[in-house]
């Protein structure tokens, strides 16, 4: 077992902490959309964020009441949130989306489980829809309350069924900033570079950091991102200091965009000279990805020691554990076919520990359910737990050595056949390695499982290969590899495949048999 206890309670809540820091070091906040960036200093920001609080308040909103919205990535949708926070009211963060789910059901789902009659920009029975009305002549003072009280509701992703509530107080909050900080140094003078959705607790606690540690923040419209990223980075070419955070999934599209600058010619041996943090994680983290990255962005000025691999979950707000590269024959265990990355220690006032199934610690090395306690977890599902002794299990699985964190995989995506259990995450790892592979989903299907993989643009892939390297490398045969186009694979808004919903729809379109039997265990 890990414990880190050195203290991280918050004394204010979020709203008080941001007020008397909005003016420090002249700081700028920009939001980057399709059509525009729009660029104003925080202490401009706060003044409307007061002000949307006024509007909010003129409306109808009271303090503690819960609000749904959508958290887009504008500055409407932050100011919204933020407003809400300052009103005293408890913001409701709902996906814009959940596989397999009737949007208007779900969201009137959220509405009955919140007790909310409001709603941001959303319309439905029974909610009464606030716009955006700035009152410039409401009180900057935010409203007063406790680190205890309740700052925002954020939904998990939905990716095992509906997506469950997770109440965070504004003490579990600030604490996990201050933990931000301590990992990466952030400082007024630095930057914050944010392209991830604000439905997403990578996105949304990242903007957070920033503006309560007064740094300047790039908020890019993930969309606008992707289609130009390299004057996204640019925007923060000229900082004393650069933190981001990319999962695995924008290391290899990053790499693969600064490659194509550089055969064009456009290379900028500047453009990662001042990144000094890029937290890794929500995904797994691939060994190749990671290569192939610092490859593509070390002549363009990229530290190696800036990323750092970490666990986070919502039901921590954020992160749990991390662990700064030092170098890639250490960042990685291997396990058989599997490699997988050290996620370090514990955040200073969390406790981490594996157990098996009986609740008593895994001997070193030794796989098991990960739990956590600590400051930064959140009151649980019902609202009522106290994780701050009381062990939350995470759901996933994993081992320590040497106190630090190695994950295994969701324990719902553990596969059992014959006796032989084996992670899903695991067997996608190794499949898209094979010749032509864009992308790799493992469905529990039956008594076994099947791999569903999509070809890069203009190849094809071959299943036979596929099934024999996964049944080698595994021991256990398959039951399928089918070839689908990516339209077939479907993930939540956070990104994580919907397995249950994509082995219906397969199963619906004759794709793949109907079981008589399940594997997952």
């Amino acid at each position: 077992m890990s414990e880190n206890t050195t203290a991280t309670a918050a004394e204010d809540t979020l709203a008080q902490v941001l007020v008397p820091r909005a003016d420090r070091a002249g700081a700028t906040l920009t939001f980057g959309t399709s059509a525009r960036r729009e660029e104003l200093t925080h202490s401009a920001f706060a003044a409307q964020v007061a002000a949307a609080a006024g509007g909010f308040d003129r409306q109808g909103v009271r303090p503690g009441d819960r609000v749904l919205l959508r958290l887009g990535s504008s500055r409407e949708s932050l100011l919204a949130l933020l407003g809400l926070i300052h009103l005293g009211a408890v913001p409701v963060s709902v996906k814009p989306r959940v596989p397999g789910t009737v949007v208007e059901e779900y969201l009137a789902t959220v509405a009955r489980q919140q007790g909310t009659r409001h709603a941001f920009r959303i319309s439905g029975p029974g909610l009464s829809e606030l716009g955006l009305e700035l009152l410039p002549d409401a009180s900057a003072e935010p409203a007063p309350g406790r680190p205890e009280d309740l700052a925002f509701v954020q939904y998990t992703s939905g990716s095992t069924g509906m997506p469950r509530p997770i109440q965070l107080s504004h003490r579990a909050v600030l604490g996990n900033i201050e933990a931000l900080r301590a990992v990466s140094g952030m400082k007024p003078g630095h930057a914050g570079i944010i392209a991830l959705p604000l439905h997403h607790d990578m996105g949304l606690i990242g903007v957070l950091t920033g503006l309560v540690q007064g740094a300047d923040v790039v908020l890019e419209e993930p969309g606008t991102f992707l289609r130009r990223p390299l004057a996204a980075l640019r925007l923060v070419r000229d900082a004393e200091r650069v933190h981001s955070a990319f999962p695995d999934f924008m290391l290899r599209y990053l790499a693969a965009r600064i490659s194509e600058a550089a055969e064009r010619k456009e290379l900028d041996p500047g453009l990662f000279r001042a990144w000094s943090t890029v937290f890794c994680g929500a995904e797994p983290i691939r060994a190749e990805s990671v290569r192939t990255f610092l490859d593509a962005a070390g002549p363009w000025g990229f530290d190696p020691s800036a990323l750092v691999f970490c666990y986070g979950l919502a039901e921590a707000v954020l992160l749990a554990t991390s662990h700064r590269l030092t170098d890639l024959t250490t960042a990685f265990r291997t396990r058989g076919p599997v490699s997988t990355a050290c996620l370090g220690a514990p955040i200073p006032g969390l406790g981490l520990r594996v157990v098996d199934d009986a609740g008593r610690d895994c001997p070193e090395t030794g796989t098991g359910r990960v739990q956590l306690r600590g400051d930064t977890l959140f009151n649980g599902y019902d609202g009522t737990a106290d994780h701050r002794t009381t062990w939350f299990d995470t759901g996933d699985l994993g081992y320590l050595d040497g106190g630090l964190l190695y994950l295994s995989g969701r324990r719902s995506d553990r596969v059992s056949v014959n006796g032989a259990k084996i992670f899903a995450m695991d067997v996608e790892q190794v499949a898209a390695t094979e010749p032509g592979v864009a992308e790799c989903v493992v469905l529990p299907h039956g008594a076994s499982y099947a791999v569903v993989v999509v070809a890069e643009r203009g190849q094809h892939v071959d299943t036979d290969r596929v099934a024999a390297r996964v049944t080698a490398d595994f021991t256990v045969a398959p039951e399928a590899v089918l070839q689908v186009s990516h339209s077939a694979v479907v993930r939540t808004a956070s990104g994580k495949p919907a397995r249950g919903l994509m082995t219906t729809r397969l199963e619906e379109a004759g794709l793949l048999p109907r079981p008589a039997t399940a594997a997952r265990t």
